[in-house]
């Protein structure tokens, strides 16, 4: 994990993800931390084009000092005036979401941190939906920090398993583990067919710890419907009671009739739970083949 791109907006919830990334990467030399941001100029329709073209690029060499100065700030705070990490400011002119993805492809970013803010109905759909789609469509995992949220440090990571086929994202996430050397515990949803107690769960742990060398690993198996709100309810359940670090769940990239047809966990969770969320990328043969 080399490469890490912090987009905000300015606004509270989104420094709680710049601080996060400060201390993840606090001690580290072989780091890059991008600090982002996107910006759309709004003129008259009828403004003459290099009225238009000189407006743009005054706002983003505004908007790029004031990119700069913000983590400059956050830095300063957390004792970092002369981090050992490379750091650089990115600030485009445009639509958000298209901007970072172009953005995490044309940096080769490993994984995206970003702000979320407490909101439900209307500011949900309105607020929410430019993160809630970037959790789904980033070809990297995306971290998101609740504003609430206080976390300086990881010590256990929970993933969240549906199917205990791991090998398509696991890597990814014992990248991030390793920053913290963090207790990864993997819990299985199951449904109450299923008899947890007849799986062998110490010849699966005794083999995904000697194929990824890491032995902080555990397991544990936690019963619920198959029905996709019940499962997001189970999710937030168990984390009120095991209390991780942070939750962590892979994304299915899904063939656009699923899209249509199925509720998608991945962004309940992002609004409904106050603990950081881990979204790892894991792509299913159908999805290559649609």
């Amino acid at each position: 994990m080399k490469t890490i791109l912090v987009p905000t907006d300015f606004s509270p919830h989104t420094l709680q993800a710049m601080k996060f990334a400060v201390r993840m990467v606090a001690s580290r030399k072989d780091v890059k931390l991008i600090f982002f941001h996107a910006t759309e100029t709004q003129v008259p329709e009828r403004t003459p084009r290099n009225v238009y073209r000189d407006l743009v690029e005054y706002e983003l060499s505004q908007n790029w000092e004031r990119l700069q100065s913000l983590s400059q700030r956050v830095l300063s705070r957390l004792g970092l005036e002369r981090p050992p990490f490379e750091i650089d400011w990115i600030v485009k002119h445009g639509e958000f979401l298209d901007n970072v993805l172009h953005t995490i492809k044309e940096q080769g970013a490993d994984l995206v941190i970003i702000g979320k803010s407490k909101s439900n109905g209307i500011q949900r759909f309105f607020y929410g939906s430019e993160s809630a789609n970037l959790l789904e469509e980033s070809p990297c995992p995306v971290l998101m920090i609740p504003k609430q949220s206080k976390i300086k440090t990881v010590e256990k990571i929970s993933l969240a398993s549906i199917t205990l086929q791991v090998d398509s994202f696991f890597q990814d996430l014992l990248d991030f583990a390793k920053f913290f050397d963090a207790r990864i515990e993997i819990f299985h949803l199951h449904n109450t067919i299923t008899d947890a107690e007849v799986f062998d769960k110490e010849g699966f742990l005794k083999n995904i710890k000697e194929k990824y060398g890491y032995e902080n690993i555990e397991m544990t198996f936690v019963a619920t419907e198959d029905e996709d709100e019940e499962i997001a309810e189970s999710i937030e359940e168990y984390v009120n009671y095991s209390r991780p670090s942070i939750i962590s769940v892979a994304s299915y990239e899904r063939p656009w009739y699923e899209k249509l047809f199925n509720t998608n966990i991945t962004k309940s969770l992002a609004f409904e739970t106050n603990v950081p969320l881990l979204v790892l990328k894991k792509i299913t043969e159908q999805a290559k083949q649609s």
